[in-house]
């Protein structure tokens, strides 16, 4: 029950016992929740406190409000290492995770966003990917044109960018330099992502690095954490 001496919100707390209730099976997957009325009336806690509580499982994904039928419980996000040096589409295909993705922009030479990553000039490219039917990943890339020269006259929307530079430059990434944030989206991106502005979205800015070579490679990736985990396996080796 819930302990109103508790410097713990009261709202936190029954978000916290409802949490426990959907991994005990309590609540399955798909099913719907008590309503506001009766929480309130389980708990002894009034309704726009058990609001705020599902108010915060909603923005965490865990539940699904569904206008005029009710509140439900949203399957658990999928675990995806989608942060691995192995590109995203064999991180995909190692999660079990059938997608689809879409180059929204080709390659191109630019000079402005170029600088800000050490480049002089860089070919820009932009691709989104569906995981049943809805935007979950938007990669930005930038590879340095001094090092991938004619890049845009070589480049294959068949081939995965990994294999492409591996293939025709013959660069391998060996490690990365990644920064995580979480970004609150644009209208545009929101709308592009098909979520909420208000939804938080997680941003990476990742530097790939191939041997010697430094940063040749930099991509600003979002990702929606409504549906899916995405994580990094770190390994070592002796």
């Amino acid at each position: 029950m819930l302990n109103h001496a508790s410097p713990i919100p009261l709202y936190q707390q029954l978000a916290d016992l409802l949490r426990r209730a959907m991994d005990a099976g309590e609540y399955p997957e798909h099913q719907k929740i008590p309503s506001e009325h009766e929480l309130a009336q389980a708990y002894g806690i009034g309704r726009p406190t058990v609001r705020q509580a599902t108010d915060l499982l909603v923005r965490e994904g865990v539940l699904e409000r569904r206008r005029g039928s009710g509140t439900y419980v949203m399957p658990k996000a999928q675990h995806i290492d989608l942060l691995s040096l192995s590109g995203t589409g064999q991180a995909l295909q190692a999660s079990n995770v059938s997608a689809s993705s879409e180059w929204l922009q080709l390659p191109e030479l630019v000079v402005a966003d170029a600088v800000k990553m050490g480049f002089d000039t860089a070919y820009q490219l932009q691709r989104i990917t569906h995981i049943e039917g809805a935007p979950v990943l938007l990669e930005t890339f930038y590879l340095n044109a001094d090092v991938f020269v004619g890049f845009d006259q070589k480049f294959s929307s068949e081939q995965s960018l990994s294999e492409q530079v591996k293939q025709q430059y013959f660069y391998t990434a060996t490690s990365a330099d990644q920064h995580f944030n979480v970004m609150f989206p644009s209208r545009a991106l929101a709308d592009l992502m098909q979520v909420n502005n208000k939804m938080p979205l997680l941003h990476v800015a990742r530097q790939l690095h191939f041997g010697l070579l430094q940063g040749a490679i930099y991509c600003d990736i979002v990702c929606r954490t409504d549906r899916f985990n995405f994580s990094q396996n770190i390994n070592t080796n002796s």
